[in-house]
């Protein structure tokens, strides 16, 4: 079974401060396959918001997974928003989201079995840290505009 685990992060403030994702695919909840980090957004602009790079997080980790040839998963994140739009239980209402839960729907459909479960942060420990190394990193000037988009 593999399992991804998806997170973003927008710090110093949100919205407009510099957003975030990280990710991690497991292959039976304990052997990491693939991880990934970097920005979710433009540094400082409208669209840098938790919500944007939840969905980044959740996008890069499903392409980082259809390019590993990864047919079924249980996706998992703390972003309760995020999980239950996924799910179909809460409607998108954010014209700014609405083109990215596009996208990861589209995504979603691309593997054949693919199921959504909310997790408490404390067990999104991996994907939280990458999120922070990827913040940490811009701070340093290591990490450059470009998301997986």
């Amino acid at each position: 079974m593999i399992f991804i685990y998806f997170d973003g992060l927008t710090e110093p403030v949100n919205p407009k401060g510099i957003s975030t994702y990280g990710y991690v695919i497991y292959k039976n909840d304990l052997t990491i396959i693939k991880e990934g980090y970097g920005l979710a957004a433009e540094p400082w602009s409208a669209n840098a918001t938790n919500n944007v790079s939840e969905y980044t997080g959740l996008i890069c980790a499903l392409r980082a997974a259809i390019e590993l040839g990864v047919k079924s998963a249980r996706v998992r994140g703390d972003s309760k928003l995020v999980i239950s739009q996924m799910k179909g239980t809460y409607k998108v209402k954010s014209k700014r989201l609405m083109t990215l839960y596009k996208i990861a729907q589209e995504l979603s459909l691309k593997m054949g079995s693919i199921e959504f479960e909310w997790v408490p942060r404390e067990l999104n420990k991996r994907a939280d840290t990458l999120s922070r190394i990827a913040y940490r990193e811009f701070l340093d000037g290591r990490l450059k505009y470009s998301i997986c988009l």
